[in-house]
């Protein structure tokens, strides 16, 4: 009897270590990126791409922001911006969309460092990358799968 149960206790610890060890860590800083194709899965479209540093609950910052017009030219220029979601789930885009000033450049253009504050808190932030045809709006846009921050607890 005893044998048994030291045999379950045994055999959950090791389930419990296992599972432990095994969960995926959880996307907070680091890079982000994100890419929309247009038309359909061509090679042209456009990227944006930044590294994401939550400072705390209430604040984050996008360093090295770069927005990329990818070749084959396909006419159409490229513009992102950084999106942040608040404690109520709420997304945000944040200020005005960042367009590629270099055409189909290898670089991109890089905007440099975004921070962003909210009273609100910042859960999550991403980025997000448009084709648009002229001012009356966008073709194709994609969101990345963004970063969690580690400092944010919903109240």
């Amino acid at each position: 009897m005893k044998v048994r149960i030291l045999a379950a206790v045994v055999g959950i610890a090791a389930v419990l270590t296992g599972s432990l060890a095994a969960s995926p860590a959880l996307a907070t800083d680091g890079p982000d990126s994100v890419r929309v194709y247009y038309p359909g899965f061509s090679g042209s479209g456009g990227q944006a791409s930044a590294t994401i540093d939550f400072i705390s609950r209430t604040e984050v910052i996008y360093r090295n922001f770069t927005v990329r017009d990818l070749c084959p030219e396909d006419g159409r220029p490229v513009r992102a911006q950084a999106v942040t979601v608040d404690a109520n789930g709420f997304g945000r885009n944040l200020g005005p969309m960042k367009a590629v000033v270099n055409g189909c450049g290898p670089n991109g253009t890089n905007f440099g460092t975004i921070r962003v504050i909210d009273a609100n808190g910042v859960a999550k932030a991403h980025l997000r990358v448009c084709v648009y045809a002229d001012a009356s709006g966008n073709l194709r846009c994609a969101t990345s799968e963004g970063r969690d921050n580690p400092h944010f607890r919903a109240l």
